[in-house]
C-alpha cells in the first residue's frame, strides 16, 4: 500500500511540474508577444506602414472583419490599412485590454495576445470622430514576427458613423 502511495504521489507531483513549465512557457510567451502586438498598433495609429510591413512574417496570414475575408496574404492587410490610414486621422486605439491566448482545445496559455478596445479616429472627408469596437488575435513566431491576425469588428458601426 505505501508503494502504491508513493507513486501517486511521484506521478501527482511530476504531472503538477509538468503542468506548470507549460503554462509558465504560454505566460513568458505572452509577455514577449504582447510587446509585438503593441508595436503593431502603433505604427498602425502612426501610420507607419513600413514598420508595419516589417513586422510581419513572410507566411503571414490575416482574417479580416469583412465577411468572407480569411487567409489573406500579409498584401491583402497592408493594402487595406492603407486604405484606412489614408480615410482616417488621429487613429487611436482606446480602453485596451490585452489578455493571453489560449490554445482552444486544451485552454492552456499559448502565448498569443487577444486585443480588446475601440478604434476612435477622425474621418478625412467628413470630419466626423468615429468609434469601432474592435477584438484580435495575434499569433506571433519565436522570431518575434506575427504570422496570423484574426480580427473582427461590426463593420455597419463604422458605415453608420462614416
Amino acid at each position: 500500500m505505501k508503494k502504491v502511495l508513493f507513486v501517486i504521489l511521484v506521478s501527482a507531483s511530476i504531472f503538477a511540474c509538468t503542468e506548470k513549465k507549460e503554462s509558465d512557457a504560454g505566460l513568458e510567451n505572452y509577455k514577449k508577444n504582447i510587446e509585438v502586438a503593441k508595436q503593431f498598433i502603433e505604427v498602425f495609429s502612426t501610420k507607419d506602414s513600413t514598420k508595419e510591413a516589417s513586422l510581419l512574417s513572410d507566411d503571414f496570414k490575416w482574417n479580416g472583419p469583412a465577411v468572407g475575408q480569411d487567409s489573406l496574404p500579409k498584401s491583402a492587410l497592408l493594402a487595406s490599412d492603407k486604405e484606412m490610414m489614408n480615410a482616417f486621422s488621429d487613429i487611436k486605439l482606446t480602453n485596451v485590454e490585452y489578455v493571453p491566448g489560449v490554445d482552444p482545445v486544451t485552454y492552456k496559455l499559448d502565448g498569443n495576445v487577444r486585443v480588446y478596445g475601440t478604434w476612435v479616429s477622425k474621418s478625412a472627408t467628413s470630419g466626423k470622430t468615429v468609434k469601432l469596437k474592435y477584438y484580435a488575435v495575434f499569433t506571433i513566431n519565436p522570431s518575434g514576427k506575427i504570422t496570423a491576425l484574426e480580427e473582427y469588428t461590426n463593420m455597419e458601426d463604422l458605415k453608420k458613423e462614416y
